[in-house]
């Protein structure tokens, strides 16, 4: 445990009071939370509490959570703050995708090394925090709690709110960010369409949340996170009347799902049902495919022949997920745990699940920011 985090507030009766409420408030949600580890052993883990600090305390529940295997119940809001970097795994392989604009030549550059500590006992030791559901999960997990400043510090990374980043490039150096350099930092988003080729294309419809386009005969339906939030009921509503007749009217059909982490099936899940049988119908997916996005993925690939493409999902067919929250009374501290089980696919045991036809998102169409799926649908459909 890192030595740089302020002395606890907690005296060790209140920590106990958390934790007791933490285990009682998982059994009675939790359909099943003892389905992959025994409760001597996570109860163990939780003391752990009783010898760190206030600060520390959410660093060691999750490392108690992750013996759950379930990447829906884990502690909320865990990161803290954050350095104006991004990176995120290519392959098996982490690069920068995201970064200050005095630092723009390292994008797309190869992460070798965190202030000395090598990517490989970085990812070792951030494991102890990820639910590992998958290893795609694990991947996520290292890209996004490698920017956090607090988590860097909990594994002994981070000590004066500075790192030297060490690149296949060169090294620098990056400072906290202020929420300035948040906003204008730069990152590489290949799957994100771009306003350009709105205005050249009169046939797109929709938001940033939910968007289609037709590529001449075949309909393109983006659909990024399963929530209407930010729109009307009413523009919902136009929307899906527009998907319905363009769906009913292609020869071909996409959904893409590769940016969408999940949410409320049920926003869009009438739209999918009345797909029509007959048209080829492709959904891509990839590591940041998630909960609900899991359903519609396997509801299209179930009941409308699906073909998955792209690159392998972010979660495992049958897991835990919807969740409710647990605050625990002393520290504050807020836990979204699990309260059902979905088996996507009955009697199989898939850790991850792959696409049929493989569509990698390369460190070339990060820089280029082009997405390969565009040149895919030219070439084959």
């Amino acid at each position: 445990m890192s030595k740089n985090i302020k002395s606890t507030q907690l005296t060790t009766k209140e920590k106990k009071e958390d934790i007791k409420y933490l285990v009682s408030g998982i059994e009675q949600i939790h359909c099943d939370p003892y389905k992959n580890v025994e409760k001597k052993d996570f109860e163990k883990e939780l003391s752990k509490t009783l010898d760190c600090t206030e600060e520390e305390m959410r660093y060691v529940i999750q490392e108690a959570l992750v013996l759950l295997r379930d990447a829906h119940t884990k502690v909320t809001r865990i990161g803290g703050s954050l350095f104006p970097i991004k990176y995120i795994f290519i392959g098996d392989i982490l690069h920068i995708v995201g970064i200050t604009e005095n630092k723009k030549a390292f994008l797309g550059k190869k992460l070798l090394s965190i202030n000395d500590i090598s990517i490989e006992e970085l990812t070792k030791r951030i494991a102890k925090l990820s639910s590992q559901e998958n290893l795609e999960v694990l991947f996520r997990d290292v890209s996004i709690y490698l920017q956090s400043n607090n988590i860097l510090k909990y594994i002994d990374v981070s000590k004066k709110d500075l790192l030297n980043i060490e690149t296949s490039e060169g090294s620098f150096e990056i400072n906290k960010g202020t929420e300035e350099e948040f906003q204008n930092a730069i990152v590489l988003k290949p799957l994100t369409w771009k306003k350009s080729d709105y205005i050249k294309n009169p046939t797109y419809t929709g938001n940033n949340t939910y968007r289609l386009r037709m590529e001449e005969e075949t309909l393109v339906f983006q659909y990024n996170a399963c929530n209407n939030r930010g729109h009307t009921e009413n523009e919902l509503k136009k929307f899906k009347k527009v998907l319905s007749l363009e769906a009913s009217k292609a020869k071909s059909i996409i959904v893409d799902l590769r940016l969408n982490g999940g949410g409320d099936t049920s926003v869009m899940e009438d739209s999918f049902e009345n797909f029509p049988d007959n048209t080829p119908t492709y959904v891509a997916i990839g590591r940041e495919t998630f909960s609900s996005a899991m359903h519609h993925t396997l509801f299209l690939k179930q009941h409308k022949n699906a073909v998955l493409i792209g690159e392998n999902a972010g979660q495992k067919p049958n897991r835990f997920g919807d969740r409710k929250d647990i605050v625990l009374p002393n520290s504050k501290i807020e836990v979204q745990c699990s309260y059902k089980y979905f088996e996507l696919l009955p009697g199989q045991d898939l850790d991850v699940l792959k696409p049929n036809i493989p569509i990698p998102i390369t460190v070339e169409s990060y820089i280029k920011q082009r997405d390969p799926l565009n040149l895919w649908i030219k070439e084959n459909l």
